[in-house]
This record gives structure tokens, C-alpha cells and sequence, in this order.
């Protein structure tokens, strides 16, 4: 049209009318483009923004219950309050992975794509999922959770703060959800555990000696736990000796006799470490002489003991005690008897008889043996005779061996681990007398024995009175009780112990608990864990019990099946696992199909609608552009003909 118009003016000076007309129209024209250029150039700009700042999730809560903080965190500020808080056990798990809430404030904020470090990353859940790799872990005080490669969820960028552990180990965690990220080679360091400290004596000689006599005691010990705080090993010395040196290299020494005391002298601690990191035990030798009149039979024992201070605590304590004994002997030459007094001999001219010692032995040298031979020797002169040897063992047993030989022995079982007073009375030809007895002591030490603790749970349907509800259906509104029992199988007891918690998120999606049953518990309604947060000490064979109930929901939710991530979802079961496995069924119900929500964003492409909308721009300002240069020249074409007539 513009083209015919401008051919046809020279010819036809009436077509100016129509030239004006068209000029008019568009101006209009280029007026509407011009408007409709500002709209695609502004919805351009909108998409510059989203590509610059991309839209985050409004909420991101998994319906699964995976989340180890339900919904995430908008800001680390808030990462750092559910740690102080411990909301959901999260504090708990960043400590295990050893991330104090101090450590997490100075993590960094940024971007990590799911298949960074080589699809070398691993992030944590509530839930198994049965993902190839999935593995699980066991974090006391919150329950079993679950590791799998970060890209089983898909190719992916997430916000996530970073830190690392006081040895290097990379951390992550996620903002969308309170998960952690690790490296598949990250190595949980466990907390430093307590000491473990033993201590062996040994005496140099063993079995009998004489006034004037001395004795090496060596004193070997080790510890087989953690640093040792304030340590020092300690000795007592019997009153019928006295100490001539000790041998302790450069540990300082403290002599207050009876009692005896060494430390390693390094302040502000006196930490003694674990001693297979040096491969040898620590070892104190001290010299010592038997004084002189003691009597003969006298048992001289020397007993050691080894003191520390426990991690967390402030008051000291002592390990069990080790002791060996000696027995005093007073030789008399021959025709001479020892006299009353024990540490004389005496010229009797009549015959007469005499207990000279009693010693005894443990099997195998083992100082944990309860079996032990004692050893008699008697001595008689002018003729006397002995006929018998007659042991009272201290536990409550007697045994009479019939003889006429100067020595006897005899072996006997102990009952049980701890010290006992055993004594022998000679019987002779002479009249009973008090040096026709001796006495020792047998000492057994108790061995070393750690706790053992085991967990078991059974449920019962109180409705129904079914005492064993394992395997068995319920119906809408039957009460079930869970008894939880944590049992010490050693015979030692176990001190401090935290009762593991209870995971009854399954069981809840089909039941109510009765917070009026928790005997102490602590219910966290977010993670559905039942714990028990107070320590106890359970005795040697002893069990602890924890009951609670739970009432079917009516009616009973109509949930769909089985989901293909969370396998425990929808199956009608209440299954739980507390040392051993508990299902109850339900029965069925119509199976509703509900929608699934989604957990994420969809991928709305903004490169692509910012492709879109440049060609749009381009495409509108370019008919702008060429209305507003047709009217521009309509406009020149107007005005030069206008002047010049058209000539």
C-alpha cells in the first residue's frame, strides 16, 4: 500500500487525501506496537530476574518424613537454633559426625550439585529407601538413619552450608531439609572413650621367708581405654616390713608409708595415656624388708590399687585392688621348738609339735583362678608324731586329710571371686595348742568383664487380651501395650547406661499414642521417636522395663499402596523393630488413590522462556520500528508536497 500510494502520487495529486489518511493510521499503529513493545520488553526483564534469581521451593516438607529437620531452614541463623535446641535430634547427629552448633556457625553458604567430587557424595535420611548403595547407621539417642548416593535423588543443585571436621572431613548440610552430605569415605570418629586400667603384682620371692628377708614387689600396669586424668598408682605396704627403695624412673614419688604413691609428675592433668600405643605396660619395682620378730605363720600381704579420675566426672576412684602374700617362717635347729610367741625357738626336753607354715597357690599362677593347693609344714621333737591336717577354707567348708608326713597338701575350689581367711590345725601326739594352727589368706581377683546389654520388645492387645500380639490383626479402637525390655546379661553391672530410643513412625500412621503411658518418656511428635534421656544403672543379670500404649485410630486410615519410596507406608502393618521385630496387621480397606505431592519445583525452564521472550522482543520491535519509520516517511513525503505543489 505505501509502495502503491508514493508510485501513484506524481500522477494522481488527489491521492494526497489518502496519503494523510494512511499517515494517520499508522501513527496509531506504531502508538499500539509501542505499548505492546513495553509489555514483551518488561516480561523479558522478568525472565532476566528469574534466570538471575531462581524461585525457591515456598515448602519444601517431605510427606515421607525423611527430612532430618522438617521443612529445612531458611538461613543459617536458623540451622544454628535447631542445633542449640536439638530440635529433632539434630544436634545429636551433627556432634556424632563431630560438627559442634560452634563449628556449623562458621560453615560457609553454597551451591553444590548433586554429582560434584566425582558422585562421590552421600546424603543422610530418616527413611530407607532401598536405593542402590543405601546403608544404614545407628546414632544413639535418635534412632537408625540412612546414607545414599546424593545422585539417586537425580542431576541437581541444592543450597547447602559447608564446614569440615577438626580433622578435615568435608560436612554439608542441606537447607531444604536438614540432611547431611559427606564424602562415601568420611570415617565417624568416635568420642575418646574412658580409661580402662588394670594393674599385676608380682613378689620376688614367693611362698616363705624369714625375718631380715627383703622382697621385690613389681607392680605392672596398663590401660586399655582412653587418657587417664589424675592418674597414680598406689600401694599400701603390710606393718611387718619396711621399705628399703623404689624403682619408678622419672614419676614423682610420695612416701607416706604404709601408704605409697607415684604419679607422672606432668601437671595441669597427670594424664596417663592408653598404653598399646606404646606396646608395653608401665612398671614400679619397690624393695622391702621383712622386720625382725615377726612371728612364724604370719601371712604378709602387699596390695596395690590404681586411682584416676573418670571422663566427666570430678571425684577420684580406684580400681580393684591386686595383692600377693607372704608366709613368715622361724627355722629352729634340731631339738628345739618354736616357743608361744612365734619368732623364738625353745629346747623342750618332752616331745612337742608344731605348725611351721601354711601357704597357698593359685592354678597356673592365675590370680582370677578360683581353685587353690595349700601347702602345711609341722615340725616336731623328742618324738612326737603328727596323725592329721584340718582346713577350714573361710567359705563355710572343712576338709580333714589323715597323715603322719610333716608336710600335707590339699587343693580346694572357691565359690566365687574375693579374699578368704583358711587356716590348718595340726593334730599330734602333744596336746592341742595354739602353734599347732596357721593361717593365710587366699585371694582371688575378679576377672575383667564388660557389660552386655540387649534390648527385646512384645506387644500385647489389651482389648482383645491377647498377651502375645505379635502376628496377630487389630481392630479400630484396640489398645496396644509395648513392653521394651534392656537387659544387662553380664554378671557386672552397667553404669550410665541411655536406654535406646523407640522409632514409632510407622506405628503412628495408624495409631494414637497415650502420652499417660510414658513412664519418663520423651515423645518428639516431628521424628515420632519415643526416648528415654535419663541415665541408669542396670545390675550384673538385671533388666529394665519401659511400657506404653498406642490405640488404633477409627476408623482406620484408608491409605494407598504400598509407595514405591517408602515401602512402609500404606501397607496396613504397625511394624517397629526394638532388638526384634513387632507387626501387628490391620484389617483391609478400600484402597483410595490420593494425589501425590510433589516435593520439588517443576523445571519450568527459564533459559528457554528467555530465549522465547528475546524473539519476541526482537520480532515486536522490529513491526514498532518499521510502523514508526512508514509514518516518519509518510509524514516527509506529506510535508515536501504540500510546499512544492507537487513539482
Amino acid at each position: 500500500m505505501f509502495n502503491k500510494l508514493l508510485s501513484n502520487l506524481p500522477f494522481n495529486p488527489s491521492l494526497i487525501d489518502q496519503v494523510s489518511f494512511y499517515s494517520k493510521r499508522l501513527h496509531k499503529e506504531a502508538g499500539i506496537r509501542r505499548v505492546g513493545f513495553a509489555f514483551v520488553a518488561l516480561a523479558m526483564m522478568l525472565q532476566v530476574f528469574a534466570v538471575l534469581a531462581p524461585a525457591q521451593a515456598s515448602v519444601s516438607c517431605d510427606p515421607s518424613g525423611n527430612d532430618i529437620i522438617q521443612c529445612g531452614f531458611r538461613s543459617k541463623a536458623e540451622a544454628i537454633n535447631h542445633c542449640n535446641r536439638n530440635d529433632q535430634g539434630f544436634g545429636t547427629i551433627l556432634l556424632h559426625h563431630g560438627i559442634s552448633c560452634q563449628k556449623l556457625a562458621s560453615a560457609t553458604e553454597r551451591s553444590v550439585n548433586s554429582r560434584e567430587y566425582n558422585n562421590r557424595l552421600r546424603s543422610l535420611g530418616r527413611k530407607p529407601f532401598s536405593k542402590p548403595g543405601e546403608t544404614s547407621q545407628n546414632i544413639p539417642g535418635v534412632g537408625n538413619l540412612f546414607w545414599r548416593p546424593l545422585s539417586s535423588w537425580g542431576n541437581f543443585n541444592s543450597r547447602v552450608l559447608q564446614t569440615q571436621t577438626d580433622d578435615g572431613q568435608l560436612i554439608m548440610v542441606m537447607f531444604e531439609c536438614g540432611n547431611l552430605v559427606r564424602l562415601d569415605d568420611f570415617q565417624v570418629r568416635k568420642p575418646e572413650p574412658d580409661s580402662s586400667l588394670r594393674v599385676a603384682k608380682s613378689n620376688n620371692p614367693q611362698g616363705e621367708v624369714k625375718s631380715g628377708d627383703t622382697i621385690d614387689y613389681t607392680l605392672a600396669y596398663t590401660n586399655k581405654g582412653g587418657p587417664a586424668a589424675f592418674f597414680s598408682v598406689n600401694d599400701v605396704l603390710p606393718s611387718q616390713v619396711s621399705l628399703v627403695s623404689s624403682s619408678h624412673g622419672n614419676w614423682a614419688f610420695e612416701n607416706n608409708a604404709p601408704n605409697l604413691r607415684w604419679h607422672n609428675n606432668v601437671p595441669p592433668f597427670y594424664a596417663f595415656g592408653n598404653t598399646d600405643a606404646f606396646g608395653t605396660p608401665g612398671f614400679i619395682t619397690i624393695k622391702v624388708r621383712v622386720n625382725d620378730r615377726v612371728p612364724s605363720g604370719t601371712t604378709i600381704c602387699n596390695r596395690a590399687f590404681l586411682q584416676d579420675v573418670p571422663k566427666g566426672g570430678t571425684s577420684p576412684r580406684n580400681t580393684s585392688e591386686v595383692q600377693v602374700c607372704n608366709t613368715v617362717v622361724v627355722p629352729c635347729p634340731n631339738g628345739q621348738i618354736l616357743g608361744n610367741d612365734g619368732y623364738t625357738c625353745e629346747v623342750v626336753p618332752v616331745p612337742d609339735a608344731v605348725c611351721v607354715s601354711l601357704m597357698g597357690a593359685q592354678a597356673n599362677g592365675d590370680e582370677t583362678s578360683k581353685k587353690f593347693t595349700f601347702t602345711t609344714k609341722a615340725n616336731t621333737v623328742n618324738g612326737a608324731t603328727v596323725s592329721s591336717y584340718t582346713y577350714e577354707f573361710g567359705d563355710g567348708t572343712k576338709k580333714t586329710n589323715n597323715s603322719s608326713s610333716l608336710t600335707d597338701t590339699v587343693t580346694h575350689d572357691f565359690p566365687e571371686a574375693k579374699t578368704y581367711d583358711v587356716s590348718v590345725t595340726v593334730k599330734s601326739s602333744v596336746a592341742d595348742k595354739p602353734a599347732l594352727t596357721c593361717k593365710t589368706k587366699a585371694s582371688i581377683q575378679p576377672e575383667e568383664e564388660e557389660p552386655v546389654i540387649g534390648i527385646s520388645k512384645k506387644a500385647a492387645n489389651i482389648t482383645k487380651q491377647i498377651a502375645d500380639a505379635n502376628g496377630t490383626t487389630a481392630n479400630a479402637n484396640d489398645v496396644i501395650e509395648y513392653t521394651l525390655t534392656t537387659r544387662n546379661s553380664s554378671s557386672v553391672d552397667a553404669v550410665g547406661v541411655t536406654l535406646f530410643p523407640e522409632d514409632l513412625s510407622d506405628v503412628l500412621e495408624y495409631a494414637s499414642l497415650d502420652t499417660n503411658t510414658l513412664q519418663g518418656g520423651v515423645f518428639d511428635p516431628e521424628t515420632k521417636v519415643l526416648s528415654w534421656n535419663e541415665k541408669v544403672n542396670i545390675k550384673g543379670g538385671a533388666s529394665i522395663t519401659k511400657t506404653f500404649r498406642v490405640t488404633v485410630k477409627d476408623p482406620i486410615p484408608s491409605t494407598p499402596s504400598p509407595d514405591t519410596n517408602n515401602r512402609s507406608a500404606g501397607d496396613l502393618l504397625m511394624y517397629n523393630w526394638y532388638g526384634n521385630p513387632v507387626e501387628i496387621k490391620l484389617p483391609g480397606t478400600p484402597i483410595k488413590i490420593v494425589e501425590n505431592t510433589t516435593t520439588t519445583l517443576p523445571n519450568t525452564g527459564p533459559g528457554t522462556s528467555l530465549l522465547i521472550s528475546f524473539a519476541a522482543v526482537t520480532i515486536v520491535g522490529y513491526f514498532f520500528a518499521r510502523s514508526r519509520l512508514l509514518a516518519t516517511e509518510l509524514d516527509l513525503v506529506k510535508k515536501e508536497y504540500t510546499t512544492s505543489g507537487g513539482y
